[in-house]
């Protein structure tokens, strides 16, 4: 049995987890020396607690390693521990960082400088729209964007990523051979041809509910920054978060309704001094000072906007087009779209003319 074996040993055995582990190898010397003491010597080492040292020195480790690299190899995964010189730098220097991870897909795209976008499961259209928009312009910057696969926020900004032909990372709460949810499969093998999934949990491992949580210092460790957009007042959003915080990363939230309950996390988080996310551009300028994008970073700023503007700003273009045609196209109100005209005038993208016409801007 080799050191990288161990390590998948130790990984699997119940109720250790990453902090344990790293006491027992820093106490032990390795991964191997800790399978190859008696019982005694465990169960007296002042590390273990209740049942750790019965479950290490009686775990079936021969018959784990023969299903787990057979399950490896049928789903396409390969494997990088600690004790491996391709271990991503981003997690080598935090005591709670996994010893072993699984990965589908291109390995090198876990040290690409990333940001991390998290938010609510049960997401509005304007908050799946407004990841989406944030992960496109991440990529059209250089960057990669990380999130953990559920449903909603994280979902979108995969999607937005792979849109605009980016590498997106998946950090996932279970292993391999229980994905979840069970909808984002297909998301998950393509997010594998155009990035990577990762686990730190044995291919068996099931989507447990404490895991998710868990899995949320992974998200944050491997970005420069963590995005949060439109989160609850309990979601794991808010837990990935405080890791961040916990790793002396940014923390930067997008402001929402403040009667939405999808959102009264992420409000919470800018009342407490998280940094304001308007767009996406206020992200990269913060963290601009700490990577070199391989290519010129030259773009115009995203515009983000409501879902009224939105119903409204694609009817308005280079050619001027009059107030009642508007109200015809949109099927709104003179009294609706007159408010909605004000606002993007606001946003300097389009301008009145003479007669009730609008145009568009040029750069917007």
């Amino acid at each position: 049995m080799t050191e990288q074996e161990a390590l998948l040993v130790l990984n699997a055995v119940p109720n250790l987890g990453a902090i344990r582990i790293r006491k027992l190898l820093a106490h032990f010397g390795s991964a191997l020396q800790v399978l190859r003491s008696p019982f005694d010597e465990l169960s007296h080492c002042n590390l273990l607690v209740g049942e750790s040292a019965e479950n290490i020195f009686n775990f079936s480790k021969d018959k784990f390693l023969q299903d787990e690299y057979n399950l490896m190899q049928h789903k396409g995964i390969v494997v990088i521990t600690a004790a491996d010189d391709n271990y991503p730098c981003s997690l080598g220097i935090y005591e709670d960082s996994p010893v072993v991870l699984y990965v589908k897909g291109d390995i090198d795209c876990l040290d690409q400088l990333s940001i991390a976008l998290v938010g609510s499961r049960a997401a509005s259209f304007y908050g799946c729209k407004t990841a989406r928009t944030f992960a496109q312009a991440f990529v059209q910057a250089g960057m990669g964007v990380v999130s953990g696969l559920a449903r909603g926020i994280d979902t979108a900004a995969h999607q937005g990523s792979l849109d605009a032909e980016g590498k997106t990372i998946a950090v996932i709460g279970c292993g391999f051979n229980h994905m979840y949810p069970k909808e984002n499969y297909p998301l998950m093998e393509t997010i594998s041809r155009c990035g990577a999934v990762v686990s730190e949990f044995a291919c068996n491992m099931p989507p447990l509910k404490q895991n998710f949580p868990w899995r949320n210092r992974i998200i944050s460790a491997l970005s420069l920054a963590t995005v949060v957009i439109e989160a609850g007042s309990k979601s794991g959003a808010l837990i990935t978060a405080d890791y961040a915080l916990s790793q002396n990363k940014d923390v930067f939230a997008v402001p929402s309704n403040i009667d939405s309950e999808t959102a009264l996390g992420s409000n919470k988080l800018i009342q407490d001094g998280a940094k304001v996310a308007l767009n996406p551009d206020d992200v990269l300028s913060q963290i601009k000072e700490e990577y070199t994008p391989s290519f010129v970073y030259d773009r115009k700023p995203v515009l983000l906007l409501s879902d009224e503007q939105s119903r409204v700003f694609p009817y308005i273009t280079c050619q001027p087009v009059h107030l009642d045609d508007l109200v015809r196209q949109s099927g709104m109100d003179i009294g609706s779209l007159m408010n909605i005209t004000l606002s993007l005038e606001l946003k300097h993208v389009i301008r009145q003319l003479p007669g009730q016409y609008y145009v568009r801007n040029e750069n917007a």
